[in-house]
């Protein structure tokens, strides 16, 4: 068996490029930097370390729990510092007396702007500040080319790294009762929709569990799963517990905020 055939088709193209950047360490025992990558993405890599002999893979979001990280991949011998990974953190100031920025505003802002997802890693958008973080090639461009979000006027800031309180996971906690944990049935209850009209988005690849895209309607869910529904968001289900006297299941899930 092929290594490809661990992996959907659309994932191919990153795991050639991936497998190319381990190889080419495994020779020149050199350290290489990605572009920030998403979850599903770093588990590829790190999985791929099986293919080389002395590869290391060490990610690096700027904080723990970053959920897009930069990787430096490098020999066992040598130790990545932190400012190896060429992150930079951007506050964004604004006057949001009118309109609160959001996640997707500032997002779009860095999209519509010609930057290409993979060069900037999370956003942080609550009650402590607004903050992109980007990589250290970028920044200059941003702070000079993106003015205005969702119009209004903002300017980004380089700020310190010792300035930043990282955030929080914020729930907002729901209970529901499903006959399975098909992930057609829990993503009906949650976003209340009907099975059917469920199944359309899962099939058309739009739904992720643990960040890897599942066509499968019936796929089941587990407690710790996080569950990413195009156009609805995220949740991440909690606990299951049960079953109710009709035998239907109890799940906790955490919708994302």
């Amino acid at each position: 068996m092929s290594v490809y055939d661990h992996f959907r088709k659309e994932e191919l193209p990153f795991v050639e490029r991936a497998l190319e950047m381990l190889t080419l360490v495994e020779r020149k025992q050199a350290m290489r930097l990605t572009d920030f990558l998403d979850p599903r993405q770093s588990a590829i890599l790190q999985s791929l370390t099986s293919q080389v002999q002395d590869v290391v893979v060490s990610p690096w979001g700027g904080y723990e729990g970053a959920e897009r990280v930069r990787v430096l991949l490098h020999p066992p011998y040598l130790t990545p510092e932190t400012e190896e990974y060429r992150l930079t953190l951007l506050r964004i100031a604004a006057d949001q007396r009118f309109h609160r920025l959001e996640h997707k505003d500032v997002m779009g802002a860095l999209l519509n702007a010609g930057l290409k997802r993979e060069k900037f890693g999370d956003m942080i958008v609550d009650a402590s500040g607004c903050y992109a973080i980007v990589a250290a090639e970028v920044a200059d461009f941003v702070r000079t080319q993106v003015t205005q979000i969702h119009r209004t006027p903002v300017a980004f800031e380089e700020v310190e790294w010792d300035s930043f309180t990282p955030p929080a996971e914020s729930y907002q906690e729901k209970m529901i009762t499903v006959a399975s944990p098909r992930v057609d049935a829990v993503i009906g209850e949650v976003y209340h929709l009907s099975r059917a009209k469920a199944v359309i988005p899962i099939r058309a690849g739009k739904l992720k569990v643990n960040w890897k895209i599942v066509d499968d309607p019936s796929y089941p869910l587990e407690a710790g799963d996080m569950v990413s529904l195009a156009g609805w968001g995220r949740f991440k289900l909690l606990e299951a517990s049960g079953p109710t006297r009709s035998g239907r299941i109890r799940l906790q899930v955490g919708i994302l905020t």
